[in-house]
């Protein structure tokens, strides 16, 4: 899959997702479970708006960075604005009037609508969160102004030719001195094509995982030492991005219908079954077959300029 299309289906899938944000206490469960499980603490996901935690965490970047109320903050693909908005919250009780800032950048022009949006619920200080519309390979922000720059299951979602390009970018907005707290999926093994392929799979940030080999190489090649770079498997388990009724995600439609596997279908959702591909149902055989653990992991990615 191109360039292109990998940013048009992650483009289209998260404006759905920004648009169609579901408040009802089923969906806020769901998505307080997956957060939850990734490390985020009862407390932060209570100060949260509803809306801003929309399921999509693979990890807690904030946990151990230690942010400051001096200090500014970028958050690439900031999503609904979870990690901006706690980062806010921690930083407020250290300082009622921090000097320090937060950006929250993405691409999306929904979700950046949607995080201003929940900003505004908020009720921060006013400039203490800005969200900016932009690619995270080409972010507009002056060089070396950055003492923290985190990210939250999203690297994974630019395609491969793009990364060296997002690891440059973190690099040069940071301070010396500055650092990194990523949290990121990373493959095991090298996947399957039928896996790479899979739209669905790659916006889940399953596809999309990149070998740790690879991670670290294009954060030495973007500046940083090799002995400032940590990688650590959280060992955390992913299949709880599967559905609560035993089908994957990737089994649904963009409207939220389930869909028909066809024999032109190559999907890893798609299961042989007597011959035909069947329908995404609880009685078919969907990627619920596909164990996320065996092929990626959960990682917290560290780094200083």
């Amino acid at each position: 899959m191109d360039a292109a299309t990998i940013y048009q289906t992650v483009n289209t899938r998260y404006s759905k997702v920004a648009s169609q944000v579901d408040e009802s206490d089923a969906q806020d469960s769901k998505s307080t479970q997956i957060a939850a499980s990734f490390g985020y603490s009862a407390e932060d996901l209570a100060s949260l708006p509803t809306g801003t935690n929309l399921g999509l965490s693979c990890g807690n970047p904030l946990a151990t960075a230690n942010l400051q109320p001096s200090e500014n903050m970028v958050d690439l693909g900031s999503g609904g604005g979870l990690d901006c908005l706690i980062a806010a919250r921690q930083i407020l009780k250290g300082n009622p009037t921090p000097s320090g800032k937060i950006y929250g950048i993405d691409r999306s022009e929904a979700m950046i609508a949607l995080a201003r949006k929940n900003a505004a619920k908020a009720n921060l200080p006013e400039g203490l969160v800005e969200f900016i519309l932009a690619p995270i390979t080409e972010i507009p922000l002056q060089d070396s102004t950055v003492d923290l720059v985190v990210s939250n299951c999203v690297i994974n979602l630019v395609p491969d030719e793009d990364k060296p390009a997002v690891f440059k970018e973190i690099h040069r907005l940071l301070k010396p001195g500055g650092r990194v707290a990523i949290s990121d999926l990373l493959a095991k093994k090298p996947m399957p094509n039928q896996i790479r392929r899979d739209a669905a799979l790659l916006v889940g940030c399953v596809a999309g995982a990149s070998l740790v080999d690879e991670y670290r190489r294009w954060m030495e090649e973007a500046g940083f030492r090799k002995d400032s770079i940590a990688f650590i498997n959280t060992e955390k388990d992913l299949n709880v991005y599967q559905d609560a009724d035993g089908t994957a995600s990737c089994c649904m439609e963009e409207t939220g219908s389930k869909s028909c596997c066809d024999k032109n279908t190559d999907s890893a959702c798609c299961v042989e079954k007597n011959g035909s591909k069947p329908c995404c149902t609880k009685n078919a055989e969907p990627a619920r077959k596909l164990d996320f653990n065996e092929w990626v992991a959960s990682y917290q990615i560290y780094a200083i300029k």
